[in-house]
């Protein structure tokens, strides 16, 4: 049987799925967000989780799923580095939006909504393809695990000029930061390898202090969870799908559990787009990629 590999290259960490006759297994890797490292040192790190598993064993097909490679420019680039990696085998990128609905939904139309560091809404409806949001950190990722740290931090800050009062959330993300000043918070950030990812590491905290019910973190989940659903809105606009029965796949870190957000996020779409048929728990973004890497290795073969 030959050996297979699927990446889910995100802006958290990296997701390597490796089937061996039958078999899968899944390791973590640094982040590879593209945007943020840069295509060359993406590259290397997807190598490097792949290497970590495999040694020097040869693989058929690898599948790449990349924040970033919606971008045919991006994705060539991207593929075009992996190759200097690998000497041999197929390899595909893609963007990460595909790998997360095919993960969800193997074939046919459907539609995904991804939270996690960043954002986005993507739908496959026949041949066409399209998306909402996903347009980075500094200009776009509303209601993701970024959206969310950033605007905790930004209230935290106001705190320290004493333009809004202490909140008990404002203790815990000193405590998580280990910065008791608005000096040693901005150090924190500004100087982390990769902030984006240094932000979105804050709203798991956030949210499950807005769970508790803590008025602060639940503005702000509320805030997210109302420009998540508005992605979702927007995309069945662009879609056309408001009068079609779709499944509606729900993926990324933020939906990995139950919370005041995952809820509010739900429940309005019920309500005012009840033809879409949840997905969830779905299986990870990264079982998407594995199933393309079958594919492609199907096709390299026959």
């Amino acid at each position: 049987m030959p050996v297979l590999v699927g990446v889910d290259a995100g802006g958290t960490s990296i997701e390597c799925a490796i089937e061996r006759d039958g078999r899968s297994i899944r390791r973590r890797g640094e982040p590879a967000n593209v945007r943020v490292a840069g295509v060359a040192r993406a590259a290397e790190r997807i190598a490097a989780a792949v290497r970590g598993e495999l040694h020097d064993e040869p693989f058929a097909a690898l599948a790449v799923g990349a924040a970033g490679a919606g971008d045919p420019a991006v994705a060539r680039a991207l593929e075009t580095a992996l190759r200097e990696h690998f000497a041999s085998g197929a390899i595909a990128v893609c963007d990460d939006a595909e790998i997360a609905l095919r993960a969800g939904v193997p074939d046919g139309d459907g539609a995904v909504l991804i939270a996690g560091t960043g954002s986005i809404t993507y739908a496959r409806v026949g041949e066409r393809s399209y998306r909402a949001g996903g347009y980075g950190y500094l200009l776009g990722d509303d209601g993701s695990g970024f959206a969310i740290g950033r605007s905790a931090l930004a209230q935290l800050l106001r705190s320290y000029d004493e333009r809004v009062g202490r909140e008990p959330l404002f203790e815990a993300i000193e405590a998580h930061l280990d910065a008791a000043d608005a000096r040693a918070v901005l150090a924190r950030v500004y100087r982390s390898e990769d902030a984006p990812a240094t932000i979105a590491a804050l709203a798991p905290l956030v949210i499950e202090r807005a769970s508790a019910g803590e008025r602060l973190a639940s503005k702000i989940v509320q805030s997210a969870a109302s420009e998540l659903v508005e992605l979702v809105k927007a995309l069945v606009g662009m879609a056309h799908i408001a009068a079609r029965e779709l499944p509606l796949v729900y993926a990324g870190g933020l939906f990995a559990e139950n919370s005041l957000l995952t809820f509010l996020v739900e429940t309005r779409i019920t309500a005012d787009l009840p033809l879409l048929q949840s997905v969830k728990p779905a299986p990870p973004p990264v079982q998407g990629a594995l199933e393309l890497a079958r594919r492609i290795a199907a096709h390299v073969s026959s």
